[in-house]
């Protein structure tokens, strides 16, 4: 009974792959990010935020489910990105200094989408799951969230059947984190991170 259970799964896969309904890809890309949050101000430190943004990257799979005139689309990918901020000694009159923000994550995706041809329109959900943050400011610690929620919208196009091309937004719903730590106390400030993203995919 099992043997023919995965005999039939395997029989639906390769039917569902042989209609086209169904494809899986990798990819891989760019991103730039910029991190917001309120301004914090302490006798330890000033902390300001900058528009500058950091690029980092982003690469892993993703898998294409058509469904009519629409599809959905299911990406799990590792993601490095960051953020500027200006820090300045209050004790001082030095200038501002510019410090990043760095943080590693894995991103869930679940976009929605419509193909014309070889142009897509997709937006959907997506989650961000932190696995590690560090900032080059001694005796400064972010209370972090580890999940957190946003959203992607963009355009894409596909080449030559099998290469993917996409360029998207994406925002947070959720904040990234509540506080900072500066000297031993507790500042609230609302975090969060904004990216735009170029990546690059293949199709099997």
């Amino acid at each position: 009974m099992k043997k023919l259970f995965f005999v039939i799964a395997l029989s639906l896969i390769f039917s569902i792959s042989n209609a086209q309904l169904l494809k899986f890809g990798i990819k891989a890309g760019a991103n730039s990010s910029s991190f917001n949050f309120d301004k914090v101000e302490s006798p330890d430190a000033i902390l300001t935020q900058v528009s500058d943004a950091t690029w980092g990257f982003h690469a892993g799979v993703f898998l294409r489910i058509k469904i009519a005139m629409l599809y959905l689309q299911p990406e799990v990918y590792f993601t490095s990105m960051g953020g500027k901020y200006n820090y300045q000694d209050p004790a001082s009159s030095a200038v501002e200094e510019l410090k990043t923000f760095d943080m590693n994550r894995v991103d869930i995706p679940l976009l929605v989408g419509f193909k014309l041809g070889p142009i897509r329109i997709n937006a959907g959900p997506s989650g961000h799951l932190v696995i590690s943050h560090s900032t080059d400011l001694d005796g400064l610690t972010a209370d972090v969230n580890g999940m957190t929620w946003g959203y992607q919208a963009g355009l894409g196009i596909d080449l030559f059947k099998k290469l993917t091309l996409d360029a998207r937004y994406e925002g947070n719903l959720s904040s990234l984190g509540e506080s900072v730590t500066i000297g031993g106390t507790d500042f609230n400030t609302d975090m969060r991170t904004s990216q735009f993203l170029i990546s690059l995919g293949f199709m099997f």
